[in-house]
């Protein structure tokens, strides 16, 4: 680790997207640290607990950020998830996480749905894939779901790829920046979920969507090197050429 850098009355002790190990010092004092469930702090001092990579997050913050690791739910989140259990007024999905979610009967027909007059089975069966919110989650109990917003509901086509939960930022980049360029370059729908599951959707091609899936995974194994969205870009258009998909230049 490197030396402490005063930061306002409060010392940080790593430097942007340094390596952290789990109990590693990161900040003391008046710094602002993400605490759970990556970091935890002992009175004034704030420790990693996870493999992880430290980032700053602006003036006197800072964050730690794991390598690997599950899904970890929050309120608000977009996931995809996927119908394992279908009960008498809710179905429960897989969501990549420790928790099940739970998708209301009310969300999947409507809100004066009757059991006793029709199951939900004749609505939903398992493996049905939904796009979904989570609306409230408190750690007492599984994640409620919710159908309500832009673009919810049941997935009907594309393809589904998995990457590491924690790396869906990297995909998604600083303002958008890695995903509004792959949608571009690809020509491709890309709906990347919290929970580490990412929706690609009308390619023109079954080039265009291979390239898509392997930009992405080559994104999830290398997040960290510099200059990530342009070297991405290189191999979209390198790709391209090479499959005919464009002309090269010269």
């Amino acid at each position: 680790m490197s030396g402490g850098s005063p930061q306002h009355g409060g010392s940080i002790y790593v430097k942007h997207r340094e390596i952290v190990l789990p109990g590693d010092l990161v900040a003391s004092g008046g710094v602002n640290v993400d605490r759970y469930p990556y970091a935890y702090c002992l009175g004034d001092k704030c420790y990693s607990t996870v493999i992880g990579v430290a980032e700053e997050r602006g003036e006197n913050s800072i964050r730690i950020v794991p390598l690997e690791g599950f899904y970890n739910p929050q309120e608000e989140d977009i996931v995809i998830g996927i119908v394992e259990e279908v009960g008498i007024t809710s179905a429960i999905l897989d969501i990549r996480a420790p928790y099940k979610g739970v998708l209301p009967a009310s969300e999947i027909v409507s809100k004066h749905y009757s059991p006793v007059q029709e199951p939900l089975i004749n609505y939903v069966s398992p493996g049905d894939i939904y796009l979904a919110k989570i609306e409230k989650f408190d750690m007492t109990r599984d994640p409620l779901l919710s159908l309500k917003g832009k673009d919810l509901g049941r997935i009907v086509d594309g393809v589904i790829i998995e990457v590491v939960p924690t790396r869906v930022p990297r995909v998604i980049g600083k303002k958008r920046s890695m995903i509004d360029m792959l949608t571009k370059e690809t020509q491709c729908q890309i709906v990347p979920a919290a929970n580490g599951r990412i929706l690609i959707r009308g390619c023109p091609s079954g080039d265009h969507e291979a390239i898509a899936i392997n930009a992405i995974k080559l994104i999830e194994n290398a997040p960290y090197i510099q200059g990530l969205t342009e070297k991405i870009r290189e191999y979209l258009v390198v790709e391209k050429v090479r499959r005919g998909l464009v002309r090269g230049e010269g």
